[in-house]
């Protein structure tokens, strides 16, 4: 194993495949670990590695130019030698392909959560023109405190500078869109329907599309999946429409932005009821009655706080002003709070500027 790339020190392998390898490594210069991909630059007459390397450049130009809580931070790129290789956010964790080898779904909040987070993230990347093109479980990290992080842009692109040929075809079978399978140009609503595969998986613990690659490309292109109720007996009917726009061949019918696909889940998984007013007063005053979290706030301000915030997110608000007050020590941190789950960066700006303290 090398004990060095560049200024790095590398302490262990984390993957290892045929074309590079991932190593946990330490960075000297911020005394931080990271995690370092890895690519053998090869011969300068071979093309197809030179054609890797310039794919491995890319992507650290993709993922540089996205800074989000749910997606794996690129902190440097460089050559030493004959290798390339990028330095990483070191994200501690277990990749969701690994938590759906549990043989039965997902609690439905805690896959509701993931699947959020990762629309968050595609969200914030797309709208930078970034496209990851290979969402799946693998790329995608469960932290030790239940955050996503979604990693591996190594095959994503710049709406400027596509790296592929027309006709290439570039992701995992399994999560394709039918665009990506017939190898055309695709935008970000060919990462939502990837979204959509993986949303179905945390809902049923099956794919909507299995057998061999052929098989899977010409169900992707092809055939509707089984609805989600019809495997989990459980769940909500109205998740079979929302994985059915998720999942539409053509992308026009699909959700338009990550952003109106998350809204869609939150308002699936969050109905608003006929007695908020009542039930976040009852979680205000059990935040208020624990000795360990004191906290005095006017409820009218929390309920302006909520309103504001439903305008925004829609009725998850009222769940995240509950967990806000029982998580926040300070005025100022439960409206920090409230206002992490505000994706736009205006707005979340506005939200904070608007709430004074009370």
């Amino acid at each position: 194993m090398l004990e060095r790339v560049g200024r790095y020190r590398i302490d262990s392998v984390l993957g290892q495949g045929a074309m590079g390898t991932v190593y946990k490594a330490f960075d000297p210069h911020v005394a931080r670990a990271v995690a370092l991909k890895t690519l053998h630059k090869g011969a300068p007459d071979d093309c197809h590695r030179q054609m890797l390397v310039s794919r491995f450049r890319q992507e650290a130009q993709a993922a540089g130019r996205l800074s989000h809580p749910n997606i794996v931070a690129v902190h440097d790129s460089a050559e030493d030698g004959d290798i390339a290789y990028i330095a990483m956010e070191f994200a501690a964790g277990i990749d969701l392909d690994s938590h759906l080898q549990r043989p039965r779904p997902h609690p439905l909040p805690k896959a509701i959560g993931w699947m959020q987070q990762l629309l968050l993230a595609l969200h914030h990347a797309h709208a930078r023109g970034v496209v990851h093109r290979d969402v799946k479980p693998s790329n995608l990290i469960i932290t030790a405190d239940g955050q996503l992080k979604v990693t591996d842009f190594g095959i994503a692109r710049l709406d400027t500078a596509l790296l592929t040929q027309a006709g290439a075809m570039i992701g995992t079978p399994c999560y394709m869109s039918p665009e990506q399978c017939r190898g055309e140009p695709v935008d970000g609503r060919s990462d939502l329907f990837s979204a959509g595969i993986v949303l179905y998986l945390l809902l049923t613990g099956k794919r909507p599309f299995s057998g061999s690659a052929a098989g899977v490309m010409q169900q992707i292109l092809s055939q509707p999946p089984v609805p989600p109720s019809s495997l989990e007996p459980t769940l909500d009917p109205q998740f079979d429409l929302l994985v059915s726009q998720a999942l539409a061949k053509h992308p026009d019918d699909r959700f338009a932005t990550a952003l109106e696909f998350f809204h869609a889940l939150q308002a699936l998984a969050c109905p608003p009821t006929d007695d908020d007013r009542t039930w976040l007063q009852g979680q205000a005053a059990c935040s208020q009655a624990s000795p360990a979290r004191v906290m005095r706030l006017d409820y009218a301000f929390v309920q302006a706080c909520e309103t504001r915030l439903t305008y925004l997110i829609g009725p998850i608000a009222r769940i995240v002003v509950a967990h806000a007050l029982t998580a926040s020590t300070t005025p100022h941190g439960f409206l920090q709070a409230l206002a992490t789950h505000i994706v736009d960066d205006a707005q979340r700006h506005a939200f904070l500027q608007a709430e004074a303290r009370p």
